[in-house]
C-alpha cells in the first residue's frame, strides 16, 4: 500500500499544475486537510460537466474515477450532485477546472 498524500497538499499541486496550463481552477470548498474526500468538476464551458472522484484502488493507490458517468450533464445536474456529496460528507474538498478540452488535469498528478 503506498503512502498518501494529504488532500490539502494534493489540492493545493493540483491547481498550481493547472495554472501552469492556463486552466482556470478554483478552489470551491475546502475538507479536511488530511483525509478529506476530493472532487473535480470540470467544465467545458459549453453548459456540460464532468465530476471526478479521487479513490482508492484495489492496490490500495489512488486513482481518479468518472463518477459522473461517461456523458457530459448539464452543469445544473453536477450542482445537485455536489449538494448531495455535501450533505452525505462535509469534509470533502471540491475544485472546478475550466477546461475546454475536457481533461482532468488532476490525473496527471497521481
Amino acid at each position: 500500500m503506498e503512502a498518501r498524500i494529504k488532500t490539502g497538499l494534493l489540492v493545493q499541486a493540483g491547481i498550481r499544475h493547472c495554472e501552469a496550463k492556463l486552466l482556470s481552477a478554483m478552489l470551491r470548498r475546502r475538507g479536511d486537510a488530511d483525509a478529506g474526500a476530493l472532487l473535480v468538476k470540470v467544465s467545458r464551458l459549453d453548459g456540460s460537466a464532468a465530476l471526478f472522484s479521487r479513490v482508492t484502488s484495489f492496490s490500495g493507490g489512488t486513482e481518479w474515477q468518472r463518477s459522473s458517468g461517461e456523458d457530459w450533464l448539464p452543469d445544473a445536474e453536477i450542482e445537485k450532485r455536489l449538494e448531495s456529496e455535501i450533505r452525505f460528507d462535509p469534509d470533502i474538498w471540491i475544485v472546478e477546472i475550466e477546461n475546454p478540452g475536457g481533461e482532468n488535469p488532476f490525473e496527471e498528478l497521481s
